[in-house]
C-alpha cells in the first residue's frame, strides 16, 4: 500500500464507512479502550481515527488526539466531535509513518485497523514507539495472517484484491513482532470466529527488552 493511494481509497470509503463497519469496529475498539484503563489527565493517540467511531468510547477525563491520512474520513470525525461536544478530543491530518508529535508525548496509542493499511508496518511501529513514553501502552487491533497453512495461503492469494480495497491480508503478527523487537503482553479475539486480534504491548526500553529476552 502506498500512502497516496490509501488516502484516495479512504476518501471514497468515508462516504460509506459508517454504514458498513460501525457494529463490527465498535465492539473491538470499545473493549480495547476499556482494557487500556486510561487514567485522568493521560494523553492518548488514536492513529487512523477514521470517522471517529471510537471517540465516544474514550473517557472525558483524558486528552485524546486522533490522526488520519484521509481528509474525507477526518471531515466526518470532526463533525462527530462537534455534534457530541467532545472538547477533550483534538483531530489532526497526518501520515502515521511521520507522526507530527514530539518524542514521548503519549501514555497510550491505539492502532485500530491501521497496521495492514500503511506501506511500511515496521516504520509505523517505530514511529508509534517514538511518540509513546517509556512504559506506555501500545494497542493494535488488526487482522493478521492465519497460522493455519491453508488459510494463510488463501490470505496471501487474496492480498492483491484486498489492496485495491485499502488493506493487505498477508501480514503475520509474529513476523511484525520479530521485525520490530516488540513483545506482546497479551492478545485476544472477541470470539472464536473473529478474524481480528487485539494485541497489547508495552513500550519498553532496549535494555529492558534485552533483559526480558535473556530471561
Amino acid at each position: 500500500m502506498q500512502e497516496k493511494t490509501t488516502r484516495n481509497i479512504y476518501n471514497v470509503w468515508s462516504y460509506f464507512y459508517d454504514v458498513f463497519w460501525p457494529s463490527i469496529v465498535h465492539r473491538r475498539t470499545t473493549r480495547a479502550i476499556q482494557r487500556m484503563a486510561i487514567r485522568p489527565g493521560e494523553r492518548v493517540l488514536d492513529v487512523g481515527v477514521g470517522t471517529g467511531l471510537a471517540l465516544p468510547s474514550y473517557p472525558s477525563h483524558a486528552r485524546i488526539v486522533g490522526i488520519d491520512l484521509s481528509e474525507g474520513m477526518l471531515r466526518r470525525a470532526r463533525r462527530r466531535v462537534e455534534e457530541s461536544q467532545m472538547d477533550w478530543v483534538q483531530l489532526s491530518l497526518g501520515n502515521a509513518l511521520q507522526l507530527p508529535f514530539p518524542d514521548n508525548t503519549f501514555d497510550h496509542v491505539l492502532l485500530s485497523h491501521v497496521v495492514t493499511v500503511v506501506s511500511d508496518a515496521v516504520k509505523l511501529i517505530e514511529e508509534t514507539r517514538r511518540v509513546t513514553r517509556e512504559g506506555g501502552q501500545i494497542v493494535i487491533i488488526n487482522h493478521f495472517r492465519s497460522a493455519n497453512r491453508v488459510v494463510g495461503a488463501i490470505e496471501k492469494w487474496l492480498c492483491p484484491l484486498c489492496q485495491h480495497l485499502g488493506w493487505r491480508s498477508d501480514l503475520g503478527l509474529q513476523e511484525l513482532v520479530e521485525q520490530t523487537g516488540m513483545e506482546v503482553d497479551f492478545r485476544y479475539k472477541l470470539d472464536n470466529v473473529d478474524l481480528f486480534q487485539t494485541v497489547f504491548m508495552t513500550n519498553r526500553s532496549a535494555s529492558d527488552e534485552q533483559q526480558t529476552a535473556a530471561a
